[in-house]
């Protein structure tokens, strides 16, 4: 299922509830109310170090996974909203409205 298109002007940004760690190249999601943990590979944890800076769109996600893993932008911004829908769905991520542009 294809998750809903977001607006340029919104960023996903890690829920209030969940806690994570970064080891190496794995990332440790751990959402307390579900009572569910979730282990990221390489390429889940950079997008999750992008989530928490809550100032990346999708596009520019996608543009830094395609940029590290040498893949063709539209198949790094294809993962990245499945990824992120998936991280939705389970309620890792919710969207906020990104800051206007000076």
């Amino acid at each position: 299922m294809t998750p809903p298109a977001r607006p340029t002007t919104s960023a996903p940004a890690p829920a209030r509830a969940v806690a994570s760690r970064v080891m190496g190249d794995t990332a440790l999601l751990l959402h307390p109310r579900a009572d569910e943990v979730k282990l990221c590979n390489e390429t889940g944890t950079l997008v999750w170090q992008l989530v928490c800076e809550g100032r990346h769109g999708v596009d520019a996600i996608a543009a830094v996974v395609a940029a590290r893993f040498e893949v063709e932008r539209d198949t790094a911004h294809a993962d990245v909203v499945e990824f992120l829908g998936e991280l939705e769905r389970e309620g890792f991520v919710e969207w906020r409205d990104l800051p206007a542009a000076p």
